[in-house]
């Protein structure tokens, strides 16, 4: 094993540690002074990831899910070459697709669902999300890279937060007067959910965030609906008869505010689920402020593996 601190350190959060997918993905990228932190079994993804960051040695932090894998042999080395271009970039993701192989209904979720994936673009594409208000941010923890000094100074990912982690750190950079950025020609295959069941899940789980987003901070003005208040409480009932009008008409936030007509039953279900997940995250969790959990380098622990050395080992 290598002593020398490598560049890039990849942390990839897995409940299970099954990352065999991705792990030939990044056996083939061209940038090779990368280490890699495999967390196992911690819960939520924010703790994994700080877990991971702090016994991670790069100076350059990529984090990755582990049901992702890299699209193409430059991907990091794009990634690295965006930092290293511009100093006022502080987190540089990529594009997300649909791998090939992809089901039909997974292909029918690309399609319909909002955030599922992102198309690859020709040139570096800023991507910050607003400073005030909902609004549209390409970039997921899915993958993007980060500086590490950055990462500390902000605090790293608010571990109260059980899902949203991602977008509330990425305000918190941008806030903070970073850019973000989704680097050229670079992309993940990355699985939409499998069945609906899963499609379900993860949308109440896109709503729960939300909420506890909007409660954290209510300065930032980006909840749908301030269900603290009895008007809010009041809006929400009276859009229940109006439900039904979502499986013809279809309101898309991302990138821009649309409104889209016809037959998206996927889509349909998603927005019900959301909605779901927000009124229950707006009443289940407490009022937050924000917190800062990452604590720099830690020992080592047993919910963690590094692997490193061989093909993804530090080059000569």
């Amino acid at each position: 094993m290598s002593t020398s601190a490598p560049r890039v350190s990849v942390v990839v959060p897995s409940w299970t540690g099954e990352v065999s997918r991705l792990q030939r993905s990044l056996a083939e990228q061209t940038f090779r002074d990368v280490e890699i932190e495999v967390v196992r079994g911690v819960s939520p993804a924010a703790r994994a990831r700080n877990v991971g960051a702090a016994r991670a040695r790069g100076d350059i932090l990529l984090f990755v899910d582990d049901d992702a894998y890299l699209g193409d042999p430059r991907v990091i080395e794009r990634l690295v070459a965006v930092l290293d271009r511009d100093p006022d970039v502080a987190v540089v993701g990529t594009s997300k697709l649909a791998p090939p192989d992809a089901t039909r209904f997974r292909r029918a979720v690309a399609r319909q669902v909002p955030r599922m994936t992102y198309p690859v673009v020709d040139h570096d594409t800023d991507s910050n999300p607003p400073l005030h208000g909902y609004g549209f941010c390409a970039i997921t923890t899915t993958c993007c890279v980060v500086r590490r000094a950055q990462f500390q100074e902000l605090g790293g990912f608010d571990e109260s937060l059980a899902t949203g982690e991602d977008t509330d750190f990425f305000y918190r950079v941008h806030q903070a007067g970073g850019r973000l950025v989704v680097a050229a020609r670079t992309w993940v295959y990355h699985d939409p959910p499998g069945d609906l069941r899963d499609l379900l899940r993860a949308s109440f789980g896109y709503g729960r965030g939300h909420a506890l987003e909007a409660r954290k901070d209510p300065s930032r003005g980006m909840d749908m609906l301030r269900l603290d208040e009895r008007w809010g409480r009041r809006r929400l009932l009276f859009a229940l008869p109006a439900l039904p009008l979502l499986f013809l008409v279809h309101p898309y936030f991302d990138p821009e505010r649309r409104l889209v007509l016809g037959v998206r039953p996927l889509k349909t279900l998603s927005t019900y689920a959301v909605l779901a997940g927000y009124v229950y995250g707006w009443f289940h969790g407490p009022s937050r402020r924000p917190t800062t959990t990452y604590r720099g380098r830690e020992p080592a622990s047993d919910t963690a593996e590094q692997l490193e050395g061989g093909p993804l080992g530090r080059s000569a």
